[in-house]
């Protein structure tokens, strides 16, 4: 029986962007916006989400398509959770300002050989995606249930498709071993500059955030693979409740906690890094959060857009079941 550990996370999502238009007249197609705008109303995307738990995902940082990965319990109805591939549309108006979205699922070479690579028969949690300019590979990074029901970090490494070429896998499945430990490691993301590496982690008991410098993002597998190494406790972000699902975008760092003074259960909330350190963190407030549990939140960004969106779960009761996905508009506060 798998352990019913519950963890939240969003990875990868197509945009398409593009103008509204008609075959009216030339009044009728003037351009009164330029740029695109990410409406403050939250979405459920109800075209990836089922009647069970779906969470779990992560954006890639490289550009072109954007697919959506994320975990579901659906193909068990509700036993276990795997690794599924979506893709999120938006679409803006720059004659009236409408906005649309819809997502749907997706099959393809390449997304369906990633899920039969990690996907097994325990429960797989918060994919991420992440390009190294250092050393030009793509990791596919993912929180996988091991022998004793623990979570572990895994990761796998390709080249990145290239003018329509396939990417080329380097390794095997991999664990993360310089961060894993006895306990339960999820929910990697890294400082842009590859400077540091972030997780969630319950080895001294409540789920905190930890952090470890990374010695050479240019020998980065070498890193990876080291052997585990001393972790040090995220302070300034902690608390003494869990603290869960960091995301980092820019020097803004974005998370889930269910510390009091929020609006009920798990909420979002937010830090900047400046002057060397994660500044107080700052609930989300009623925009996205709600009485009920906000978990993995994702920032990404769409260019022509004057905000970015915000992709994470909730079990508020307007969805199709258990636990869905949600987006909505999200400006990043100063840096």
């Amino acid at each position: 029986m798998k352990k019913n550990i519950i963890f939240y996370s969003v990875l990868t999502v197509i945009l398409v962007i593009t103008g509204g238009s008609n075959c009216n007249g030339p009044d009728d197609n003037e351009i009164n916006y330029e740029s695109g705008t990410f409406p403050e109303e939250t979405y459920n995307l109800d075209g990836l989400n089922s009647t069970y738990d779906d969470y779990n995902a992560a954006l890639p940082i490289i550009g072109g398509d954007l697919p959506i990965m994320f975990s579901s319990s659906r193909t068990s109805q509700g036993a276990d959770f795997d690794i599924h591939t979506g893709i999120i549309h938006f679409v803006f108006s720059q004659v009236d300002g409408e906005f649309m979205i819809s997502s749907e699922m997706l099959s393809s070479p390449f997304y369906d050989f990633m899920e039969e690579s990690v996907n097994s028969s325990n429960n797989e949690f918060g994919p991420y995606r992440l390009f190294n300019s250092h050393n030009g590979f793509e990791y596919f990074f993912y929180a996988s249930e091991n022998d004793l029901g623990d979570l572990d970090l895994n990761f796998l490494s390709y080249s990145p498709p290239i003018s329509g070429n396939p990417p080329t896998f380097i390794g095997n499945d991999e664990k993360v071993k310089v961060l894993n430990s006895s306990g339960d490691d999820a929910y990697i993301t890294f400082k842009r500059d590859l400077s540091a590496a972030y997780l969630t982690s319950n080895r001294s008991g409540d789920f905190d955030i930890y952090e470890l410098a990374i010695s050479s993002p240019d020998d980065f597998d070498t890193w990876l693979l080291q052997d585990p190494q001393t972790l040090t406790v995220t302070d300034s972000i902690n608390s003494d409740f869990d603290d869960k699902c960091p995301f980092i975008m820019n020097d803004i760092m974005i998370f889930t906690s269910d510390r009091p003074g929020g609006m009920g259960g798990f909420d979002l909330y937010y830090s900047v890094f400046r002057d060397n350190k994660w500044n107080s963190p700052i609930n989300l407030g009623p925009s996205v959060n709600s009485e009920y549990n906000e978990y993995r939140p994702v920032i990404g960004a769409v260019g022509n857009f004057t905000n970015n969106f915000i992709i994470f779960s909730s079990d508020r009761p307007d969805g199709l079941g258990g636990y869905d996905l949600y987006c909505s508009g999200f400006t990043l506060p100063e840096e």
